[in-house]
């Protein structure tokens, strides 16, 4: 009996994971697709130095931005929630999902739960922007710039030192299956992979996940029990919402970070009256508003400032 209740098991954890599973393999594709028109001058008529040169610009942002969006957002949901009711799956599976942006998969889970939920907006959550003298975090183009791969490698030494056997045991192992999985295309044509694999893994660092952790948490307070919801902005562009996995619902997703990215939406409207109560911080825009606010914040901008930390008219109290 046992056995064919396991055969009668889902495959899937939630139904929705289809989306985050389509959305990972169409980045795949593209990285293959790219990689098939470099090899194949004859029909992707990139023949001379200049339209290598030009292909690769183009080709590094789409794939880039799409790979920071893989990583930072779907497998940001997998992260907390596993896609397949079966470990193995989703062990080989993760496996394949950040090496695209240049992460061992459950090290970024690693940073993600243990240190960026585990201390949130504390002194130790080395995964968000260092803090000026008056409190602030630093500019944003800073951060973005040096993030990644520099911070993180410092942050994830220290991480192995203090982890347990049994972690670090697991760290090191995912470490060498992306040393493995990414060191492929270098060594197929490391040519094509400087700038069809190495460069846009930076860009999906420096061009999305770093943009958009400032965004989350800009001018917000470590929570304690006075103030509990006023970790993280909650971004309500309803487009910005389904095209991102309803990422923008983030005071929701730090305050429970179990609920299933697909419920996000309803649970906000179930406790809108304790957002409005509480003064969470509620905008009504998506990140790409949210991330130009705030850099021209950082050039001088005191109106942009004054737009992205004000209240969304629909949650003041």
């Amino acid at each position: 009996m046992k056995q064919d209740r396991t055969k009668r098991r889902p495959l899937l954890a939630h139904p929705s994971e289809i989306h985050s599973i389509l959305f990972h393999l169409l980045v795949l594709g593209a990285y293959g697709a790219a990689f098939w028109l470099w090899e194949h001058p004859a029909v992707s008529g990139l023949d001379g130095v200049w339209d290598r040169a030009a292909f690769i610009l183009g080709a590094a942002l789409l794939l880039g931005w799409c790979s920071g969006v893989d990583l930072g957002v779907n497998f940001h949901d997998h992260a907390h929630r596993p896609v397949f009711t079966r470990s193995w799956m989703n062990r080989w599976f993760a496996r394949t999902w950040g090496v695209a942006a240049g992460w061992p998969a459950y090290w970024w889970q690693y940073s993600h739960v243990v240190v960026h939920h585990g201390r949130l907006l504390g002194e130790d959550d080395w995964t968000l922007p260092r803090r000026r003298a008056d409190g602030r975090f630093e500019n944003l183009f800073r951060y973005s710039l040096l993030h990644y791969p520099w911070r993180y490698a410092v942050g994830m030494r220290e991480e192995f030192g203090r982890a347990p056997a049994r972690l670090r045991e697991r760290l090191r192992r995912e470490g060498l299956w992306f040393l493995f999985l990414f060191s492929l295309p270098l060594l197929y044509d490391w040519r094509m992979a400087l700038g069809l694999w190495v460069l846009p893994a930076w860009l999906a660092n420096a061009m999305v996940i770093g943009p958009g952790m400032v965004a989350q948490h800009a001018g917000r307070r470590a929570p304690d029990e006075q103030h509990e919801l006023e970790h993280s902005t909650t971004f309500t562009s309803r487009l910005f919402n389904l095209a991102f996995f309803n990422i923008g619902y983030h005071v929701e997703h730090h305050t429970w970070p179990n609920i299933h990215w697909s419920e996000l939406p309803k649970h906000h409207e179930s406790i809108r009256g304790r957002l409005i109560d509480e003064g969470a911080h509620i905008v009504p825009f998506g990140y790409f508003r949210g991330g130009l606010l705030l850099s021209r914040a950082d050039l001088g901008s005191k109106a942009a400032a004054e737009e992205f930390h004000a209240q969304h008219p629909g949650y003041r109290p």
